[in-house]
């Protein structure tokens, strides 16, 4: 796929953009931590920290993915002259900064003792990532299927 004479990354499978379909698994995993956490603080740990802890690991990984793919269809607008790139760049700000939290969560997660306290600064980050990935894909919806 060359274009200009430069290589360019796939944006699309079997006719279909990744990126839409993509950010469905970080979204999914990511959304269900604090559930997770809560019940995790509520029975003191038990099972559900490993889960929550899973669940980020998840969204983590795939959440690399759902970037990768996004930066491409940034690119691809700024380059068409598209009027969506300031809101597909509020998308990606909110998006990738969730990814940052997730990421040293999951690190400062995984390394420290699992207690009450940190069970709760989990919870606390997990619940204000999630509002900050909820504004995000409401701006990547806008981008998707129509402008302000």
């Amino acid at each position: 796929m060359k274009e200009g004479g430069t290589m360019r990354w796939p944006r699309h499978f079997l006719g279909l953009p990744l990126h839409p379909m993509l950010v469905h698994f970080p979204l999914v995993f990511w959304l269900s931590v604090p559930l997770f956490d809560g019940l995790a603080l509520w029975s003191v740990a038990g099972p559900w920290w490993g889960l929550a802890l899973g669940a980020s690991l998840a969204g983590v990984l795939t959440g690399v993915l759902a970037l990768m793919t996004g930066l491409m269809e940034y690119i691809h607008l700024s380059e068409t002259g598209s009027n969506d790139v300031r809101l597909a760049a509020r998308h990606g700000v909110r998006t990738t900064l969730v990814w940052c939290a997730m990421t040293v969560k999951l690190a400062v997660a995984s390394l420290a003792d699992t207690s009450a306290v940190l069970i709760l600064g989990c919870l606390v980050t997990d619940v204000l990532a999630c509002a900050l990935l909820l504004q995000g894909a409401f701006f990547g919806t806008k981008v998707t299927y129509g402008g302000y």
